[in-house]
Formats: C-alpha cells, structure tokens, sequence
C-alpha cells in the first residue's frame, strides 16, 4: 500500500495518478456497457408491438437499434462518469488506499487530478462524437423508425402538406403541399405584407413552383413558376396592377428557402453550427427561436455537466468507508437526478420562453458549480 501511495514517476507518468486513472475507466466503461444494455432492453420493449403489427425488416430493426443507441448513450454520459467515480475512487477509499495517499501527504485534490484528466476525455468524446456522427445517426435512425418500424409511405415522409411559413422581411408563404425531394411548392401562394401587418402589398399565385438555384451569397433562390399570376396592391388596399403569366417564369426569392420549408429535423438531429444557421435564418424570418436557442445553447452547457457531476461524485467517493458506498451510490444518483430535473425544468421554461434561453441553460450549471465546490471542499476537510 505505501508503495502505491507514494508519487513515483515512471515513464513520466506517475504510478498513483495510472492507477487511479484505470480504476475510473474500468469502471466508467463497465456502467455505460450496464446502461448501454437497459437502454437497448427498454427500446426493443418501446418498438415491440410496431415492429410486428408491420412486420418491420429484421435488417431495418437491428440498423435502427445500433442508429439510435449512440445519442441516447449521449443523454447518460453525466450519470454514468459520476457512477465510474462513486465505483472506483469509493472501492479504494473502502479499502483505505485513499486514507493512506492522505496519510502520505497527497491531498484530496491531487487525488481527483487523474478523474478530473478522465472526466475531460470523456468531455472531448462526447462533444466529438455530437457534433460528427450522432447528428446523422440519430436522423436516420428518425427516418428507419417512421417508414419502416411504424410503416408510413415514403410519400408522406417527403411532403409537407398545408404549409405555412414566414419568409425574410414581411413575407408570408402558404402552399398545398411541398414535395422535398424534388424541392416543388404545390398551389404555392405568396403575400408580401405592408410594414404595419394591416393589408397585402403583393399576392403571387401558381400552379407550381420548383427551385432552379440556391445561391446564398447573393441572398437569393431563383424558382421556375407555373402560369403565375401577380397582384400588386397600394397602401390603401386598393388594386394598382395585375398581371397572369403563361408557362414557366423566373421568379427570385430568399436564400435557402427550400431548406426552411423542408425543415423536419429536430435539434438532436443537428450539429451546433447546423443548429446555429437553422436560427439565425428563423431570426431572419422573424419566427419564434426560444425552443431552437435553448436547444442551442444547451449543446454547449450540458457537456460540462459531466465534469460538474464527477466532481460530486468523487467528493462522496473520497470519504466512503466499509459499510457507506451503498450510501454514497444513494447520494450520488439523487444528485445526478437532480441536475437532470433542474436542467429539464428550465429547458422546459426556455422552450415556452417564460425564462430566457441563456438563463434556462446557465441556472442548472451555476447551480451545480456551487454544490460540487462546496461538497468538493468537504472532501479536502474531512482529512484536513
């Protein structure tokens, strides 16, 4: 034992801060693979009934099942960084390994450097792995569950019926049906509202319209309607031009339309700058962004909620003793659970825009530094 509390330099790492760092992993690695499993098990149970009342692929299932697991994996990171710290620095402080580094001079908080090091790898994994491959696993997975687990058409997946959006500026669009592949607008009407939002400044009308051109930096898309006809109104309301089109005309509107209104991605489903461009093009549009900022914004927040959770749960790890480790699980995962509810409450305020998104993702995480400081030097005092 005193030869493994005794700082000791081999290869330029020490020995006590690999031991304690291969405790961690072993540990974080054994309860994600645990979680892992519960969360497979309750998502077989949850597409049970549909995978068989629509005789779903086995193919397709199991390609749905790998898709999805990743982002729900994401979700527990927090809970299960705390556990690997409950379980591995508990299990030597149950043996008095964590009595004996103190005794030895090391202090509690040159104890948690190796975890802290883990905790900042498991930061980085998950940031990395949801700003890559999970946006577009989690989207297909989307996709695999509603054309074949719940057995829509793959007409209904691609088409956006009775459509209503607002454009940039005062621009209003309605439209039968848009047809995503094939960026069409069906029945497509277009008002140009006057500055106070009390009458019609222009009305464009077609049988069609289909997107020729994208071109962002020119702030513009260039569309081919069909048999158009456009009615211009002054601002007493009062007809001042008419005019009907036969065939095909060009007609330019705003950039990245057609990726607006085909818009069916939820905010798991996007990176943070994908995520970002989607609201600031709902800002230029002037549509409510409290849901998508918050969402945003807690891309960023909730990652640092794993380190914030670790230094919980090693702060209740540090001083377990034969006997309180069960407690310790007890403490850890209520104030786990807590961080989860708190963060869920003001996503849920942000989302309905009674509290501001940048409160909604700040209050969880301030919160939370408070406790973990305060229970972190508790740690430092139980020795001292």
């Amino acid at each position: 034992m005193s030869n493994t509390a005794k700082p000791r330099s081999m290869g330029g790492i020490k020995i006590l801060d690999r031991y304690i760092f291969q405790e961690f992993v072993i540990s974080f690695v054994a309860v994600m693979s645990f979680c892992a499993l519960l969360l497979l098990v309750a998502t077989i149970f949850d597409k049970f009934q549909d995978i068989i009342k629509n005789d779903a692929p086995i193919s397709k299932v199991i390609q749905y099942f790998l898709l999805i697991l990743p982002g729900q994996l994401l979700q527990v990171v927090p809970i299960c960084a705390m556990l690997g710290v409950i379980f591995s620095i508990g299990s030597l402080a149950r043996n008095n390994e964590i009595l004996a580094f103190m005794t030895s001079g090391v202090p509690s908080f040159r104890i948690a450097a190796p975890v802290l090091f883990g905790g900042l790898l498991v930061f980085l994994l998950t940031v990395g792995l949801g700003e890559t491959v999970v946006p577009k696993m989690s989207a297909r997975a989307h996709f695999i569950d509603k054309r074949y687990i719940q057995a829509k058409s793959e007409s209904k997946l691609t088409t956006e019926k009775d459509v209503f959006q607002r454009g940039q500026g005062n621009r209003i669009y309605l439209m039968k049906e848009y047809l995503i592949r094939e960026n069409r607008m069906s029945q497509p009407k277009i008002y140009d509202m006057n500055e106070p939002y009390d009458g019609v400044a222009r009305r464009i009308e077609a049988d069609s319209a289909v997107l020729i051109s994208n071109e962002p930096e020119e702030n513009k898309s260039v569309w081919t309607f069909t048999n158009p006809r456009i009615w211009t109104l002054g601002p007493d309301g009062k007809l001042e031009s008419y005019k009907h089109y036969e065939g095909e005309v060009e007609i330019i509107l705003e950039k990245d339309l057609a990726t607006f209104l085909a818009q069916r991605k939820n905010p798991e489903e996007m990176n943070f700058m994908e995520l970002r461009e989607h609201v600031r093009g709902m800002e230029e549009r002037d549509q409510p962004v409290n849901e998508f900022r918050t969402d945003l914004l807690n891309k960023i927040t909730f990652p640092f909620g794993t380190l914030i959770i670790m230094v919980l749960g090693f702060s209740y790890a540090v001083r377990t003793r034969s006997g309180t480790v069960m407690t310790a699980f007890g403490y850890g995962v209520a104030w786990a659970f807590g961080y989860y509810a708190l963060s869920a409450i003001c996503r849920a305020l942000g989302h309905a825009g009674s509290l501001s998104p940048y409160l909604a993702v700040t209050v969880p995480t301030v919160v939370y530094v408070f406790i973990a400081a305060r229970y972190f030097q508790r740690s430092y005092r139980w020795y001292n």
